[in-house]
């Protein structure tokens, strides 16, 4: 989705305000029909939501629960939590100190006695820079699997060239989330088998059974939201326009421009998703060294386009496998071999590959000396070639 593109979905707005009738009279204000509003009644209720869910934006009141200044509060814990949620604070206090701080940490502000007049149009302002910060932040920050495609989505082009390349970006977020879920689960035992019914010959719809049947065995709760935005209803027309478009041979059944419409606003709410979330991070281990109570280990971060930057020094608790890319968020690191491939160095560009089913040896079973296939993202080429087995993504370790 290009930067001047609109929204293709109705944005999601928190309402936070101890007053709930002013909340609601407010939320009023805005075009009937156009915005999907949502109240909290505090700032502690307001963080639960804004910390488990996905909002385009939050309005907020300096004056209320907790303390005098509980909208202050909430942006200061937002700030510190690294929850990049875009914010417009009301306030009726404007030399006060803490109405200064508030300005600072939020993306506008209104005069109360001015809202009727200024909200709406405020409003729209932060929710169209909002999305231009989505794009960039999907094009430069999300994990490389998903952000290559969300790039070459980028390039103006026809409608229909425009939703194949979408639902490849939609496909690509599918499949990473699902084989991010594989990796979580792993670490736990033994996986499930059945789940390689779905690799043979994985497509969208494939990868989002795969995150459907993990979700529920998944710890980590920045993962659990990515999934969870995969499985949810607006992604199952995605499947089905890509069913229209790659095995019907035509055009989908609500036209070229309806389909780009739904696949596009899923797309947006996935970025949000991520946006909005505890950061979610691939990496590349690399040289380290034991301290004597931890491992000291240079990291190198796999987003956007994976041009390398100057590595990030960890410390952990228990050694990672040097060349290996892992998925790192505050509940650690996850090991994604093999099934996502790094190749490079400190001072130059990864060849970062993703698995994409693998090749039976004999139509109709399944053994663990089948081969993993690949898609090199740099160049959306298939390898059929690695030498990796299907044993090795079951036991997460070489034979």
């Amino acid at each position: 989705m290009s930067a001047a593109s609109p929204c293709p979905r109705r944005p999601r707005i928190l309402f936070v305000d101890d007053q709930r009738d002013v909340a609601v009279t407010l939320s009023k204000l805005l075009p009937k029909g156009s915005f999907e509003c949502r109240f909290a009644d505090d700032g502690e209720a307001a963080l639960t939501r804004l910390s488990a869910e996905a909002f385009d934006l939050a309005v907020v009141d300096l004056r209320m629960p907790p303390d005098d200044w509980g909208g202050l509060w909430l942006l200061r814990e937002l700030s510190e939590r690294g929850l990049a949620i875009d914010t417009l604070v009301l306030s009726g206090e404007g030399g006060q100190s803490e109405t200064i701080e508030a300005m600072r940490l939020a993306h506008d502000f209104v005069m109360k006695d001015k809202a009727a007049i200024e909200l709406p149009e405020r409003i729209q302002d932060v929710l169209a820079r909002s999305q231009r910060s989505r794009a960039d932040f999907a094009v430069n920050q999300l994990p490389t699997p998903i952000a290559l495609p969300y790039q070459r989505m980028q390039v103006p082009l026809d409608r229909e060239s425009q939703l194949r390349a979408s639902l490849m970006t939609a496909e690509a977020v599918a499949r990473f989330c699902a084989l991010a879920a594989v990796s979580a689960i792993r670490t736990e035992g033994p996986l499930d088998q059945s789940v390689l019914t779905h690799l043979v010959r994985p497509s969208f719809g494939t990868w989002q059974e795969i995150c459907r049947r993990l979700l529920p065995q998944v710890r980590d709760r920045v993962l659990v939201r990515w999934i969870e935005a995969v499985c949810v209803t607006e992604a199952n027309a995605v499947v089905q326009h890509r069913n229209d478009v790659v095995h019907g041979g035509g055009a989908p059944a609500s036209g070229w421009d309806g389909a780009l419409a739904d696949v596009l606003g899923w797309l947006d709410w996935f970025v949000l998703t991520a946006r909005t979330s505890t950061p979610l991070e691939l990496v590349v281990a690399g040289p380290m060294a034991f301290t004597g109570s931890t491992y000291s280990v240079d990291l190198a971060v796999l987003a956007g386009a994976a041009q390398s930057v100057a590595p990030v020094r960890a410390d952990v608790a228990t050694p990672l496998v040097t060349g290996r890319v892992y998925l790192q968020s505050a509940g650690g690191y996850v090991d994604m071999w093999p099934l996502v491939l790094a190749d490079g160095a400190p001072t130059g560009d990864w060849t970062v590959k993703v698995v994409d089913g693998f090749q039976q040896s004999r139509h109709g079973e399944t053994s663990t000396t089948d081969r993993l296939k690949y898609v090199d993202l740099s160049t959306g080429a298939r390898d059929t070639s690695a030498q990796h087995q299907l044993g090795e993504l079951l036991s997460g370790r070489e034979p």
